[in-house]
């Protein structure tokens, strides 16, 4: 067997009968992760880079999980993902994120968006072992601490989402959008034929419209917004 052969994402044929999906840019980390966690629950676990994972049937969608790799890996394509099927009335996905930032615009985020969990980077194997369990169950995973700062934060009742999206001019739109896709702010300006200070001066006005402090903020308000 080539060395090419053994990295390859665990066998699609397997992704079906899975229960706990791992996502992510690291194929040694995917799979050692899904090894222990296999040993650890006696279930089946499927990895790779992307999800390419139908997940559970509806109504017993929680006995499935994906866990997304937030580490090189931007989880706005996870929220896209899950969007769409909503939009399309596609099985749902049930989703915790890992080596997550301890940031609390990233877990408000996260809880938002309705995932059911999430482990920051650095957390100890043992926490991954307890966490996957509880969620399989049905359960969430996030601290007393967080729960109470997300339910107890004051609600945002300014402008409306899709007001400060029609507030947007069409070339902050494409440069928004260039954002959301990880390109920086040189790569975005050579492809719309444009100065470096014209899209550092746009990204300004687009952070203020949209009152977001970054790129990574920047990003998700777009995934969620168009």
């Amino acid at each position: 067997m080539s060395q090419t052969d053994t990295q390859k994402d665990k066998a699609p044929a397997a992704e079906t009968d899975s229960r706990l999906h791992i996502a992510g840019p690291n194929p040694l980390q995917n799979e050692l992760l899904a090894r222990f966690l296999e040993k650890e629950h006696g279930i089946v676990c499927s990895y790779g880079a992307e999800i390419r994972w139908k997940g559970g049937d509806k109504g017993r969608n929680h006995n499935h999980l994906v866990m997304w790799d937030c580490l090189q890996n931007h989880p706005a394509r996870l929220w896209a993902e899950m969007e769409t099927r909503r939009k399309y009335n596609a099985n749902p996905l049930f989703v915790a994120l890992f080596n997550a930032p301890r940031e609390q615009d990233f877990i408000r985020e996260a809880m938002a968006r309705q995932a059911r969990g999430i482990f920051f980077l650095g957390d100890p194997l043992r926490l991954f072992a307890k966490g996957t369990q509880a969620m399989l169950n049905g359960e969430l995973w996030y601290s007393r601490e967080v729960l109470s700062d997300f339910v107890l934060a004051p609600k945002n009742s300014s402008t409306p989402p899709e007001e400060i999206a029609a507030s947007l001019t069409p070339r902050e739109r494409e440069i928004l959008a260039g954002i959301a896709a990880g390109a920086g702010n040189k790569e975005i300006a050579d492809k719309l034929c444009i100065s470096l200070h014209t899209v550092k001066s746009h990204t300004y006005n687009i952070f203020k419209k949209i009152n977001v402090p970054n790129r990574l903020q920047a990003a998700l308000w777009y995934t969620r917004h168009f």
